[in-house]
């Protein structure tokens, strides 16, 4: 294993170590918790937990437990065509909460359900040795590309169901716990998008310089770090936002609480 030699990868470890941590926990709180929207609490879960493992699988690299065991390099840890789908599904719910599921939207799962299948399949199956391969839509070049693709794809769609329920909610006049999460999901979105592509411009810049300049970033001090401390902020984002879902939320339907004031005064109970 790598001995930690910089202050950069030893805040690298560390950082990557708290998103592992953070997502952890505040999944299983939302897996615990009683709550009447259930199915946004899964779906969120699983968003948190597909993060926390991926990047467990960033500081396995950082730690070089992959060179010393090369047969743990399949280990199913890599969750990145799931991230894009889970946090989709997780906002339609969250918003959308009556939402009845439809034999189409079983193509969301093809791609998360693949990468999942094919590295457990090359863990249980094979001596678990990974090479990543251009060609390859689980664990290569186009795999990052259809990660970049589909997470943006997402991100704007769940975005688009936001802006739709805020504008529906404001149009009504309605406010309190709805309200909140929407515009706690929409602050959500808006800092993961900046977050993303950053996480995205690093992974095309790699591409790009190795592809056609033949020139391998991660020979340069810091870059591989900057790519891993981009994708634990992401991950790290998701799980405050969950923390911030599970606290009492800090607002108030002024409307409800004065016409509740008043009823309670002229009724003597107040």
């Amino acid at each position: 294993m790598n001995h930690f030699t910089g202050t950069l990868t030893t805040l690298s470890f560390l950082v990557l170590c708290a998103a592992v941590a953070l997502n952890g926990v505040v999944a299983v709180a939302f897996l615990l918790r009683k709550n009447e929207n259930k199915r946004a609490d899964v779906a969120l879960a699983g968003l948190l937990l597909a993060y926390s493992l991926t990047t467990l699988h960033h500081v396995l690299i950082l730690k070089g437990v992959f060179l010393a065991n090369p047969h743990l390099t399949s280990l199913p840890l890599y969750f990145t065509l799931s991230l894009g789908v889970l946090l989709f599904l997780f906002v339609k719910l969250r918003l959308f909460p009556t939402y009845k599921f439809v034999g189409s939207d079983l193509k969301h799962a093809i791609l998360p359900i693949g990468q999942f299948v094919y590295f457990l399949g090359a863990y249980l199956l094979t001596d678990g040795l990974l090479v990543r391969r251009f060609y390859s839509p689980f664990y290569g070049g186009l795999e990052m590309a259809l990660y970049i693709f589909t997470f943006y794809g997402y991100q704007f769609a769940a975005y688009r169901y936001i802006r739709f329920k805020i504008s529906a909610l404001r149009k009504k006049q309605e406010g309190g716990q709805s309200l909140y999460e929407a515009l706690v999901l929409r602050r959500m979105l808006r800092v993961m998008l900046l977050l993303f592509w950053v996480n995205s411009a690093y992974i095309v810049t790699d591409f790009v310089m190795y592809e056609l300049l033949r020139l391998n970033m991660h020979d340069f001090r810091g870059f591989t770090r900057f790519g891993d401390l981009s994708f634990a902020a992401m991950a790290g984002w998701v799980g405050l936002t969950g923390v911030q879902l599970l606290m009492k939320p800090p607002y108030m339907n002024v409307s409800s609480f004065v016409i509740g004031r008043l009823k309670k005064t002229f009724s003597g109970k107040g």
